[in-house]
């Protein structure tokens, strides 16, 4: 695995967990409905992240691809909706694995000549969205008088800066096992 993957990765996954731990610790404070979303949202884009990876990594092998992307999905969603009900365990498990498939889907779909492109798409919208569940949550829990000691909602500016920063800088993600096959000559 390349460092830089190696490196979004880790920043989305602090992000998840990070969401996750503050709904955990307020989840009296958060709305059920904003529950809902938040489990709904981290299991479909971990889901759709994780399956896109995991469908070029493993190019034709779809069934792989798609069982470990739908577990990663689920466990998310199922992990983000466990503190607020059933209701939302459900929601983000099934969200979760419908993502998985659709990432798993989408990454065998790409073609190998570039697949740069969608890669940075896919952790562009992860990171958006992820700071959007962020603020939803905290704005839940401040409209409750609560203080939080770290806010997306008082350096919004900053994060979008370093997040189209990232995007501008990054060339050539490579995944391991990716390897130029359709180079055709045309004579």
């Amino acid at each position: 695995m390349s460092p830089i993957l190696f490196l979004l990765l880790t920043i989305c996954m602090i992000q998840v967990i990070s969401v996750i731990l503050v709904s955990i610790i307020y989840r009296k404070h958060v709305q059920s409905m904003h529950g809902m979303i938040l489990s709904m949202t981290l299991g479909m884009m971990t889901g759709l992240l994780f399956g896109t990876l995991l469908g070029l990594h493993l190019n034709g092998d779809l069934f792989t691809s798609t069982v470990i992307s739908m577990l990663i999905g689920f466990s998310i969603g199922f992990l983000a909706g466990l503190p607020f009900s059933l209701f939302t365990v459900i929601e983000g498990s099934v969200s979760g694995i419908m993502g998985g498939m659709m990432g798993a889907m989408l990454g065998e779909m790409i073609p190998m000549s570039n697949p740069d492109a969608m890669i940075k798409l896919m952790f562009f919208f992860t990171f958006m969205i992820l700071l959007l569940v962020s603020y939803l949550i905290e704005t839940s829990i401040i409209s409750k008088k609560l203080n939080l000691p770290i806010l997306v909602s008082n350096h919004p500016y900053l994060y979008i800066i370093v997040i189209t920063v990232i995007f501008f800088l990054i060339k050539d993600i490579s995944i391991i096992g990716i390897e130029n096959e359709h180079n055709h000559n045309s004579f």
